[in-house]
């Protein structure tokens, strides 16, 4: 069984993995406890925490846009922003019999796709928040990719812990910056107090 967030997941035959996948969206999250069902999302700036509880295999990832939160006046809490895709995917394994304490992470994502030429990269912020969250969390970090300059598309098997990660060539981490970059003005643009729905 797995958890839909919101219409940000599909699930699919994927004949790379050899096994069913969920197809996760920017912004959403999903989790599952089926075996050998693979939880996947394309990264290029934006990151990815995938956790597990490791005694009873229910996990899953979270795929967010930008570090920190929401400081809009309204106050919005969007799956978008870091501080809220952790808190929710968290809270779905928990209401599943996961428990914190066994939780571990692996984290991966933050290539520099959008912003190349800055040294405070989006996606260097994006790396180093998840990192800390999940330090101050006490959630064990397991393993991570991050940073460098390719997109990624990630396979995690929260029922083993298991991820493939392939990374893109070229001409696809260009198309991801295109898609980044038109995702991150309607950030910027977005009325200050109001919602904007990107995906």
């Amino acid at each position: 069984m797995s958890s839909r967030a919101g219409g940000g997941s599909a699930s699919y035959f994927d004949p790379k993995i050899g096994a069913r996948a969920i197809s996760v969206l920017p912004g959403h999250h999903d989790v599952t406890q089926e075996t050998d069902v693979a939880v996947t999302t394309l990264l290029g700036s934006c990151v990815a925490a995938c956790i597990r509880d490791v005694d009873k295999g229910i996990g899953g990832l979270n795929h967010f846009l930008l570090p920190g939160e929401d400081r809009s006046e309204a106050g919005a809490r969007s799956a978008r922003y870091g501080v809220h895709a952790m808190e929710v995917l968290i809270n779905d394994i928990l209401k599943r019999g996961g428990q914190k304490s066994r939780m571990e992470a692996k984290v991966f994502g933050g290539a520099n796709v959008i912003d190349v030429s800055a040294k405070d990269t989006v996606g260097i912020r994006n790396a180093q928040f998840v990192k800390d969250y999940l330090r101050s969390e006490g959630i064990r970090l397991a393993a991570s990719d991050t940073g460098g300059d390719r997109a990624r598309r990630v396979y995690f098997f929260p029922s083993s812990g298991r991820v493939s990660v392939l990374r893109l060539p070229a001409s696809e981490t260009r198309t991801m910056r295109r898609t980044e970059t038109q995702l991150e003005r309607k950030v910027q643009q977005a009325p200050r107090g109001g919602g904007v729905e990107l995906f």
